[in-house]
């Protein structure tokens, strides 16, 4: 596997220290150490595994935005911690160094084996993340997970958004990078087929969806957007155990958590319809009610 040629930001004593002998107990699950990015998987007895059914086991666009196969051709700041919060930017608006620094925290947690167990919890069916009101909740949490994860490593990244439906392009600056990320079921290295099976929505779909006066209405609307553009970008975000192996995962995501923001303050008070254990974003501790706030989970959207 070819070298990457991202530069590591990291200090010297940092990621990847072993601890001295005798200095702590040893984590009770060696693959997930920490219990506030995995939950509970963190545990000796993580939650059972329930893989997807083959029918769900890819994302599907819209009706609208199914794309026919075909014969032919295809032819801020410099340190955005001067912020109170995290502020989350359109990617076409950070500087070089930025994006390389966001590169450099992405490549520095996947070399760590940090990205990869988080990327496992997103193939386990027993969350329920997909097709229903926890969708936006449990993916808001799950953003947090791994802004954590990246500011461990680099406290300025922030992680980026990418507007897809007003840009209706990949960023550029992540064509050549595809990293390799060692899942629980073996190595997997991010690929694409851009634009071969869907049309991206455009904005005039997100002005649709933001037109739904319920949560109740809203919620399939912008999923259904965000399966749409998963199957643009094809490849690796077709399969939801791969999909978060690209950037553009957790990108795409911002954008639709954005989306969710900017909603929220247009239609106050409507909320998922969550009660009992479904309103708990397992792994994690967080319930729906902890989610309705972004600043209050440290961030904000400009």
């Amino acid at each position: 596997m070819a070298k990457s040629k991202y530069k590591i930001h990291c200090e010297p004593d940092c990621a990847g220290a072993k601890p001295k002998p005798g200095s702590q107990s040893p984590p009770d699950n060696p693959r997930c150490p920490d219990v506030r990015i995995y939950g509970d998987y963190a545990s000796k007895k993580p939650p059972p595994y329930i893989p997807h059914p083959y029918e769900h086991a890819c994302f599907k666009p819209r009706k609208e935005d199914y794309k026919a196969p075909t014969t032919s051709d295809e032819g801020g700041n410099e340190d955005g911690r001067n912020e109170p919060l995290c502020v989350r930017r359109d990617h076409r608006t950070l500087t070089s160094t930025q994006l390389d620094r966001f590169l450099n925290a992405f490549t520095l947690i996947n070399s760590m084996n940090a990205l990869a167990p988080l990327v496992d919890i997103h193939s386990n069916a027993a969350h329920q993340m997909h097709g229903n009101p926890r969708f936006l909740p449990w993916h808001r949490i799950y953003l947090v997970r791994l802004q954590e994860l990246l500011q461990m490593v680099d406290p300025t990244v922030c992680l980026p958004y990418w507007k897809s439906s007003e840009e209706q392009a990949f960023p550029s600056w992540l064509l050549g990078f595809t990293p390799t990320v060692n899942l629980a079921g073996g190595p997997h290295t991010v690929n694409r087929n851009i634009g071969a099976f869907a049309f991206l929505p455009d904005a005039g779909a997100v002005t649709t969806a933001m037109g739904n006066p319920t949560f109740d209405t809203f919620r399939p609307a912008l999923e259904g957007i965000h399966d749409s553009a998963h199957v643009w970008v094809g490849g690796s975000m077709l399969g939801i155990s791969t999909a978060p192996t690209d950037p553009v995962f957790w990108m795409h995501h911002a954008e639709i958590d954005r989306i969710w923001a900017e909603w929220q303050v247009a239609n106050p008070g409507q909320n998922p319809n969550l009660t009992g254990s479904a309103a708990i974003m397992d792994p994690w501790s967080e319930d729906e009610v902890a989610t309705r706030d972004i600043s209050a989970l440290g961030y904000s959207y400009v």
